[in-house]
């Protein structure tokens, strides 16, 4: 069985829509906090309680939107894993301009559930990158054999691990 899998995922709409409604919760708290705790707090202390929460959600909302690239995975018959990242031009329907690519690893905590992938990979240059896959961001298939070739190389990983141990 070959295990050899190619996926563009795009990002996932319903990502954006349950961090945009806890970024809107985080928000209204602090709101809330100012508003509805008298005698409890002083108002400088509700303001500056309403204002952290404010900044907190406005950075999430902002950190999440940032990350939204499309990514093209590629996982080899052998285990090889490549990431491409490009940017599409909304307008135009010309070719994705590639952003970055390069050869990654599976690390441990990688998680795989029936609904939603979350892989954690190590990138050439050193650096931890983690791609949440859901049912939206690919087809059906696509990611039924994207969960099963991880799955092969999380066991892979693992036996290579227990032969280097002995």
């Amino acid at each position: 069985m070959s295990i050899a899998v190619s996926a563009d995922i795009k990002p996932s709409r319903l990502l954006l829509l349950i961090m945009g409604f806890a970024c809107l919760c985080v928000a209204l708290i602090g709101v809330f906090a100012c508003l509805l705790m008298p005698g409890q707090l002083s108002w400088l202390a509700r303001g500056v309680l309403a204002a952290a929460c404010i900044l907190a959600a406005a950075i999430a909302l902002f950190l999440v939107l940032r990350d939204r690239k499309t990514v093209w995975l590629h996982i080899s018959g052998t285990g090889q894993i490549r990431v491409v990242e490009h940017l599409t031009s909304g307008a135009s329907r010309a070719k994705p301009q590639v952003m970055k690519a390069g050869l990654a690893q599976l690390l441990a905590g990688t998680t795989i559930w029936p609904g939603m992938l979350f892989l954690r990979l190590r990138l050439e240059n050193g650096k931890t990158r983690t791609i949440p896959i859901l049912s939206d961001s690919v087809s059906e298939d696509t990611f039924r054999a994207l969960s099963v070739a991880c799955r092969w190389l999380i066991s892979h990983n693992t036996a290579k691990a227990r032969m280097l141990e002995k």
